[in-house]
């Protein structure tokens, strides 16, 4: 398992990565008199390029170990796998956590969020719900009150 995970992981490294550069490649340029200076796209590009890195390591390292190509088991077992299953639900939600909160607002889509993947561990539904409160509060304290930075409202309008 430990081949397979090093692949999974590495192919996952790199395609994170790529997504922050592009991402990144998107932000303002920052032209001080006629200047160009590194801007907002200067640390998550490199932190994209640090990853890809350690993304083919990962992938290296992984065929470079003995008998790569043996599965230890069937494809379809591997995501009965509840680790697995996991960090793939961990993943989706990640990736329809942005449009979630773009369409219902930071309070809600994280609450949302938050409280499917505490279910998902087995913190229970009383647990899950206090922790997501508390979460919400604490980000909403600090970046709205603290750093004055507006987070999403959604359709709802829904603040804080």
């Amino acid at each position: 398992m430990k081949r397979e995970g090093n692949l999974i992981f590495g192919t996952v490294l790199i395609g994170v990565a790529i997504l922050v550069i592009v991402e990144a490649s998107f932000f303002p340029k920052f032209v001080v008199s006629g200047k160009k200076l590194p801007g907002p796209a200067f640390f998550p590009t490199i932190l994209g390029i640090i990853l890809v890195i350690s993304g083919f390591y990962e992938i290296i390292m992984a065929l470079l170990e003995k008998r790569f190509f043996r599965l230890s088991k069937p494809f379809s077992n591997y995501l009965k796998d509840w680790g697995i299953q996991n960090v793939l639900i961990l993943l989706l939600m990640l990736i329809i956590y942005v449009p979630i909160i773009k369409f219902l607002g930071f309070i809600l889509g994280t609450f949302i969020i938050s409280s499917l993947l505490m279910v998902r561990l087995k913190t229970g539904w009383i647990r899950s719900v206090v922790v997501s409160i508390a979460l919400i509060v604490v980000i909403v304290l600090l970046f709205e009150k603290v750093f004055k930075i507006p987070l999403p409202e959604g359709v709802f309008g829904i603040k804080f």
